[in-house]
């Protein structure tokens, strides 16, 4: 009997908790999200352009914690979270009960999002758009997890623009993220954006090898000077951004493996923005864009513009129109100055050496006649000593004159 009671309070419980989960109010949403939030059939463009989605926007709610996710309609397939204060994505944040099978595109946009553990994203194995730009993410030392994006087994597009703390040099994030590639197996993946990150250098030339799949690498608006990363490993390939970076020539070395990589294929870079600085050691990159041969692969190549160079009129020219790249003159003073300043330094050293060693002898003179030298001394020291003791005297004597 006892045990009828508890499976009957068990149904009645579950039944009751399901009600309430999915009673909504006026917006479509759950009433646990306090009408903040908007659900129901939706436009979506960037995803679906042919139909609408159902979409569930909690766009600016305020909310701060994620644990709220957990209550979305069952039905979501965009879910739009931008604009609210996640410092940290808890366990889980979907449940662990419910399989998310319609759930495409995750938007956690502009969170304030500093830690993903380990185990926050769970039954999410449907989706294919995950957008985590403009966050705060500390992934290195004791926040660092490799498996944070495990679960997106079907996963195609990885959005992180401006998404990584600047406390932390790309240098150091750059080395975890790779692991977070590799540790996730994110085998589907053909689209990686990392926009806006102050990336200065990519040292590991294996940087996006562990991504077979990847169509798309999006690194514009970084601080980098050179390819210095493998893109030859990345046989699907189809488009790199490079677009305003700090780019102010282009090696030789690395023309070689972009013609490798584009040359006569339907792949794409795109360099333009860069600084380029158009003088005399731009010639190579010149008469390489001014070849004979297909070019098609260089997006925006109208757009390549000089930042400044010699003569200065070639300055916010488009790197095509270029008549002349010379060097600019050596300047006279320049060469005697320096020449001025490297003889008086060498004079001054020298100078510097010579009293060192003069002194030294002079030392090492008087302590090997230290004898001598008192003997001949200590007559003087001792007059001087006594014309001392007399003056003394004499100021002691002398009466001060008194005015009455």
């Amino acid at each position: 009997m006892s045990r009828q009671i508890f499976v009957l309070l068990l149904c009645y419980f579950s039944i009751t908790f399901c009600f309430n989960d999915d009673e909504t109010d006026h917006t479509g949403c759950p009433k646990r999200f306090s009408g903040q939030c908007h659900c129901g059939l939706s436009d979506y463009k960037a995803w679906k352009p042919d139909r609408k989605v159902f979409m569930t926007n909690c766009t600016n709610t305020g909310f701060t914690d994620s644990s709220i996710l957990e209550y979305i309609p069952s039905q979501t397939e965009v879910l739009i979270v931008q604009g609210n204060r996640f410092r940290r994505l808890q366990w889980n944040i979907f449940g662990i009960w419910e399989n998310r099978t319609k759930l495409e595109v995750i938007d956690l946009t502009n969170n304030q999002i500093q830690e993903i553990q380990g185990k926050t994203f769970h039954k999410v194995s449907n989706v294919k758009r995950l957008i985590l730009n403009h966050n705060d993410l500390y992934i290195v030392s004791t926040l660092n997890h490799p498996r944070i994006f495990s679960n997106f087994i079907n996963l195609e597009e990885l959005h992180l623009t401006n998404a990584f703390t600047e406390q932390v040099d790309s240098k150091w994030y750059l080395t975890d993220l790779k692991n977070i590639f590799l540790s996730s197996e994110l085998k589907k993946l053909t689209k990686l954006h990392l926009e806006q990150n102050e990336i200065w250098e990519i040292k590991d030339k294996d940087m996006f090898c562990d991504l077979p799949a990847l169509l798309d690498i999006h690194l514009g608006d970084n601080q980098l000077k050179d390819i210095s990363f493998s893109i030859k490993c990345l046989k699907r390939l189809r488009y790199v951004d490079l677009s305003y970076n700090k780019f102010r020539n282009m090696k030789d070395s690395t023309l070689r493996n972009i013609d490798d990589v584009f040359v006569g294929t339907n792949k794409k870079i795109d360099l333009h923005g860069n600084p380029f600085h158009c003088d005399c050691e731009l010639n190579n990159f010149y008469d390489w864009l001014k070849q004979e041969r297909d070019t098609d692969f260089l997006v925006n190549k109208r757009e390549m513009r000089c930042y400044d160079g010699y003569p200065e009129v070639n300055s916010g020219k488009r790197i095509i129109n270029i008549d002349v790249l010379d060097c600019a003159p050596s300047t006279p003073v320049h060469h005697f100055d320096s020449s001025h300043t490297s003889h008086y330094a060498v004079t001054s050293t020298l100078l510097t050496i010579l009293i060192i060693i003069t002194t030294t002898l002079l030392l090492v003179i008087l302590w090997i006649n230290r004898i001598t030298v008192k003997e001949k001394f200590s007559p003087l020291i001792e007059n001087f000593k006594t014309s001392l003791q007399y003056s003394t005297l004499e100021k002691q004597e002398e009466i001060p004159e008194v005015n009455v």
